[in-house]
């Protein structure tokens, strides 16, 4: 499979869809959403945002990505819905010289990295979903 390079003259077009906080308008608590957010933002890509409000998610939305919650992305009309895989191929398709490298050099720290994380997003999540129960 050959990795696809971004045309260096032209900036793509990337949507970035991330669950909405409690009040459904502003960027949620999500860490795959954030972490999306990050990336980009790092990349120093330009990029649009919309927060999803998983209460009342929009019957458009329901079309685009049937089945599938946020984080996803719209990168120059081709959906992509995997937070791992979003993020491996913003790093292929975003990359050197016009955007920097920001995946480790080796991939068993990428690994290690993205097993961390997901353990403490998990350990994030049920401690709120805890205390929200205490109450």
């Amino acid at each position: 499979m050959a990795l696809r390079r971004s045309d260096p003259k032209k900036e793509p077009s990337i949507e970035l869809f991330i669950k909405a906080g409690l009040d459904g308008e502003n960027i949620g608590h999500c860490p795959f959403c954030q972490r999306l957010f990050m990336v980009l933002w790092l990349k120093g890509v330009k990029f649009t945002v919309t927060t999803v409000d998983m209460k009342k998610k929009p019957e458009e939305l329901k079309d685009l990505a049937p089945g599938t919650n946020p984080p996803f992305l719209l990168y120059n009309g081709e959906l992509k819905t995997d937070f791992l895989k979003i993020e491996e191929f913003l790093e292929q398709t975003l990359a050197p010289p016009r955007y920097p490298h920001l995946s480790p050099q080796n991939k068993e720290s990428f690994d290690v990295g993205s097993d961390i994380f997901a353990k403490f997003s998990a350990y994030i999540k049920n401690s709120s979903a805890n205390k929200s129960k205490d109450r």
